[in-house]
């Protein structure tokens, strides 16, 4: 008895699975800007000035802008180098425009100027400032009336503090900036002076801080 022979279809052909996509490379990590603040001032306190700059000029991630040269200066770098990178941070290329200082990295630079007492230096870089139409606001003027103080400078203080008070239009003095004129009149024993001060703050609608009422506390244990 023959067998019946199977007819069988014709075979589908295989599909190929459609070809996988390459992977992606993965996105680079952000830079984040207290990570390049951290690289700064590592390169600034290991490396001389000749190493430094060039590694400062090609570090990933550094943007010359007010907010990360201020930050850089606020971590107290050598006072040589900080200033050397206070310069080269204006001739420094930066895409679209320019950098200018303004009166935070200003200010950042005075304030090391002045606490390693080099008043004079100080000085001239505020004259700079002024030159180059940068308007300094309160924070600048008291940093400078707090250094000429430590200084043994008080009158010079109080012209700065006077020529803040002069500037009502643009600058206008804010509890810090009272506050530290009262210490300094108290410590200088000029004390008719710092109550007038006070006064006047106090007129000028401005609440007395923690800090206020420990200056005035210190003056009177101090004059009995």
């Amino acid at each position: 008895m023959l067998r019946r022979q199977r007819h069988f279809l014709p075979a589908k052909p295989r599909r190929r699975p459609p070809p996988r996509p390459k992977p992606s490379a993965e996105p680079s990590a952000p830079t984040y800007t207290r990570d390049v603040v951290r690289r700064v001032t590592n390169i600034l306190r290991d490396h001389p000035w000749s190493a430094a700059r060039p590694l400062l000029l090609s570090l990933p991630g550094l943007v010359w802008d007010s907010h990360v040269v201020a930050r850089v200066l606020k971590t107290h770098p050598p006072l040589q180098k900080a200033f050397l990178f206070f310069r080269l941070a204006a001739s420094s290329p930066t895409p679209g425009a320019a950098f200018r200082h303004d009166r935070y990295t200003y200010t950042s630079m005075l304030h090391l100027l002045g606490e390693a007492g080099r008043v004079p230096a100080m000085l001239h870089l505020l004259a700079e400032m002024l030159r180059a139409g940068v308007d300094p606001d309160a924070a600048t003027f008291t940093t400078v009336m707090h250094w000429l103080a430590r200084a043994g400078d008080v009158d010079a203080a109080m012209r700065v503090w006077e020529e803040m008070r002069s500037r009502r239009g643009k600058c206008r003095p804010t509890l810090v900036s009272y506050t530290a004129c009262v210490k300094i009149l108290f410590d200088a024993g000029r004390a008719a002076e710092g109550r007038r001060v006070f006064e006047e703050m106090v007129a000028e609608g401005l609440r007395p801080s923690c800090t206020t009422y420990t200056v005035l506390i210190e003056h009177l244990a101090d004059a009995g």
